[in-house]
This record gives C-alpha cells, sequence and structure tokens, in this order.
C-alpha cells in the first residue's frame, strides 16, 4: 500500500491510531491493539493534547521521532508541573503516561508498516521517568476515601474465626479472586465452588519468577481465570478439598466472619467487606509489577487478568485507591 502521510499534525494522529485499532480482532492477534471504545477515545483525546503542544513548538510531523521524543520529555514536564500547582493525584498525569505510551507504539507500528527505514520513538523510559517522579510528588488519589482496601490485610485474615473463611480470605488477598470464585457467591441460585480441577499444581509466577500455586476460577460473566497463590495457601487449599470435596461457604456467613475480623482490628468501613481483599490484592499486585520493569500499561494488563476484568478501566478503579 502506497504510503500517504497527511499534512496536519491531527490527521497524523488520526492515521498512527487507526494502524492499531482492534476493535473486532481476537486478543491474541494483536495483543497491543486497542479493542476497548473507552481506551479508544483517551487515548487519541490525550494524544491530540500532546499534538497541539507538539504544533505550538514549530513542529509539524510526528515521524520526526527524534525530536518527538524531545517534545514529549518537554511536554510531560509541564503536565507534572501542572498535577502538582493544581494539587492533582497520580491518577491523572498516569491517564496521561498511558495514552502516550499507546501514541509511542501507534507511531512505530505504522513506521514498520510503511516506512520501515524511519527511527522508532523509544518512549518507555522517559515514561517510566514521570512516572517515578509522580510518586513522589503527587498523592495517590483525588479522593478523600473510596479505598476498599484493607490497611492490614494480613492481621484481618489472622482475626477471621473459621478455617474455611480464613482459607477463602487468603485466596481473595493472595490471588485476586472474587467471593463466588472462592465458594461464597452472593446470589444462593449460584453453585461455584472450588473443585480439585480447579488446581493446576505449582507453577511459576508471570511476574517475579516465584513458585505459586495456580488455582483456576469461574467468576463474572463467566470468565475462567488463573490465580497465582503462595505455596502454602496451595497445600491447604488442596488438603481441604481431597478432604472434603469442595471448598464452599454461605456467602452472607463468610461476610460476617469478614466483617467481625474488620471490627476487632479496626478496619471495619461499609462496602469493604470480602470485596476489600481484591482490591488489596489489585494494589500490590500493580506496584509489584511495576517494581519489576513493567510499564503502567502491561502492570495494568496483567493486573486485570488475575482479578478476572475485560477492560483496563475497571482495574484502575482498584489500583487508584
Amino acid at each position: 500500500m502506497k504510503h500517504r502521510w497527511p499534512k496536519s499534525i491531527h490527521s497524523q494522529v488520526e492515521a498512527v491510531f487507526h494502524s492499531i485499532r482492534s476493535f473486532r480482532d481476537a486478543k491474541l492477534s494483536t495483543p497491543l491493539g486497542i479493542r476497548s471504545f473507552g481506551s479508544w477515545k483517551v487515548y487519541r483525546y490525550e494524544s491530540h493534547r500532546f499534538a497541539k503542544f507538539v504544533l505550538l513548538r514549530g513542529h509539524t510531523d510526528i515521524l520526526d521521532t527524534l525530536t518527538l521524543q524531545t517534545d514529549m520529555s518537554d511536554y510531560l514536564g509541564e503536565r507534572l508541573a501542572c498535577c502538582v500547582s493544581k494539587k492533582r493525584s497520580r491518577q491523572t498525569i498516569e491517564t496521561t503516561l498511558s495514552a502516550l505510551g499507546k501514541f509511542a507504539y501507534a507511531i512505530n507500528q505504522y513506521i514498520e508498516k510503511y516506512v520501515p527505514g524511519s527511527p522508532r520513538l523509544d518512549a518507555d523510559l522517559i515514561r517510566m521517568e514521570f512516572y517515578a517522579r509522580s510518586r513522589k510528588v503527587l498523592r495517590k488519589s483525588s479522593k478523600v476515601f473510596d479505598n476498599r482496601a484493607y490497611p492490614d490485610p494480613i492481621r484481618l485474615i489472622e482475626h477471621i474465626k473459621g478455617s474455611i473463611y480464613q482459607l477463602q480470605a487468603s485466596l481473595q488477598y493472595e490471588g485476586g479472586l472474587r467471593s463466588e470464585g472462592v465458594g461464597a457467591p452472593s446470589n444462593r441460585r449460584l453453585q461455584n465452588p472450588l473443585k480439585m480441577d480447579c488446581l493446576l499444581g505449582i507453577g511459576t509466577d508471570p511476574v517475579n519468577g516465584f513458585a505459586k500455586g495456580i488455582v483456576i476460577s469461574k467468576e463474572k460473566g463467566g470468565k475462567v481465570t488463573e490465580h497465582y497463590v503462595s505455596s502454602e495457601t496451595y497445600r491447604r487449599l488442596a488438603e481441604y478439598i481431597e478432604i472434603n470435596g469442595r471448598l464452599e461457604s454461605d456467602y452472607h456467613d463468610y461476610l460476617e466472619a469478614i466483617n467481625e475480623a474488620a471490627k476487632a482490628t479496626g478496619q471495619y468501613a461499609l462496602r469493604r467487606g470480602s470485596h476489600g481483599l481484591k482490591f488489596n490484592f489489585a494494589q500490590e499486585r500493580y506496584f509489584e509489577c511495576i517494581s519489576y520493569g513493567l510499564t503502567h500499561e502491561q502492570a495494568l494488563q496483567q493486573t486485570s487478568l488475575e482479578t478476572s476484568h475485560f477492560r483496563l478501566s475497571e482495574t484502575l478503579n482498584y489500583t487508584r485507591g
């Protein structure tokens, strides 16, 4: 196909983004393509804002990647300073970082397809630098309180009465399962126990490389997900299922046991319940991914996979805190 490059910088943004639009494509065929319309709107909006900045500097070609790389660094510097002066949270700058990461990927995909001799845009180091800087100068969330995660989940679990409930809570905290995933669905008509065929043995954690027990669960929307838990928790689960055939409990009894432990440890708050442990998992897993060198998007993607979410925007609700 002949390469016809638009003169307008905003038309150039549209051209590169259309090269990674993957609304109807399978995830395996386009792992980094944009399949969510919501993400598509956000990424393009943020990229057009950056394009305005580039244009004001007198630059008119986003395929001039060496110049664009400098522009991106300066733009992020201004955005971060603005967030600090307006007392914004890290959520704002992280959205921009995520969008520019996808923008850089779109440019590189376009170059590979149409102008393979041109230099690629290397944005990862710039984005990681500003991600680290934002953690030092911006607070985690602009919300006064909407964090359902428990301040001390380990102490909470230690105070849960009943070995079954303790085991279920450990699975939620370590593996990111929902209550229905650990055999305690809130809908009484839904039977979803953990059985022997849900145990895949000891494998390797895809993020840190450690040995972990792998548990599969069928949760929201019937999605089957692999979860990674400690070898000790996996052993306890395997022993319990071997003796009892399945792990399941009444949701309300399980919730009451958690709430009692939360009150005993000074961590009770409305709406936390069992789902608060999933918030703990998502937040800790996301930052673990970052600490092992994953980008913001990669960390969100991995956390999304392990929390049975279809869209990264859903996972952001957990990781923002």
